[in-house]
């Protein structure tokens, strides 16, 4: 063979072997989370839904006395039924261990027309720094509309003043930011007119940030 074309097809070869090749460049991160327990949280951490009459009656001195309906009757021997999630804030006082927890799943039984559940659950910020969170409460995921022609969650503070009025049929409808201090809490009510039969669900989150003015911007999960 003629040696100046073995040289051509060994560089051919080559050529091709750099085409072919994948090279990487390597970066990294490594991360250490350090989880304390619910007895330490402190500001947002220290937030969460609460029912005063379900712990003990808890004294006004820690947190205001709402959440009072969360088992109340609505039509036959039908109930609400409140479940919490799990305890993300705790303190103990007057030889007694009090809860905020992460989330509640409501259920609630109605019939056709329209109800007005009031002060079913509450929602607190129990211990800072720092001296105010804002809180917001947003539509995460909802069918409501084909049964339910109104749909509110109404946050109302202790005195009864409507804070806010969200729209549980509107997907990603969010509340302005509510503000609360230590040993502050929300009234939570619920309005509907119920049109149809069946079973409908929603989803409302509930972001609490220790900064003014810093709304989230989140997707919705539907």
């Amino acid at each position: 063979m003629d040696r100046r074309l073995l040289v051509l097809l060994v560089a051919l070869v080559a050529i091709v072997g750099v085409v072919n090749a994948t090279v990487y460049a390597y970066r990294w991160m490594t991360g250490t989370v350090n989880i304390a327990g619910p007895d330490q949280a402190r500001g947002a951490a220290c937030t969460g839904f609460y029912s005063s009459r379900a712990q003990t009656n808890i004294s006004p001195t820690y947190l205001p006395k709402v959440g009072t309906n969360y088992d109340a009757p609505t039509y036959g021997g039908n109930t609400i039924t409140v479940t919490p999630g799990d305890v993300v804030c705790q303190w103990t006082a007057d030889s007694s261990t009090y809860y905020l927890y992460e989330s509640i799943e409501v259920e609630i039984p109605v019939t056709v027309g329209s109800w007005y559940i009031q002060d079913f659950y509450g929602f607190g910020y129990y211990r800072g720094p720092p001296s105010e969170v804002y809180v917001y409460f947003r539509v995460d995921e909802t069918n409501l509309s084909s049964l339910l022609t109104t749909a509110y969650l109404i946050i109302r503070d202790t005195e009864g003043n409507e804070a806010a009025r969200l729209d549980l049929r509107t997907l990603g409808a969010q509340t302005s930011a509510i503000a609360l201090s230590p040993g502050s809490g929300l009234r939570l009510d619920l309005y509907f007119d119920a049109s149809g039969t069946g079973t409908v669900t929603f989803k409302v989150g509930v972001y609490v940030t220790q900064e003014s003015g810093e709304a989230p911007n989140i997707g919705t999960s539907q």
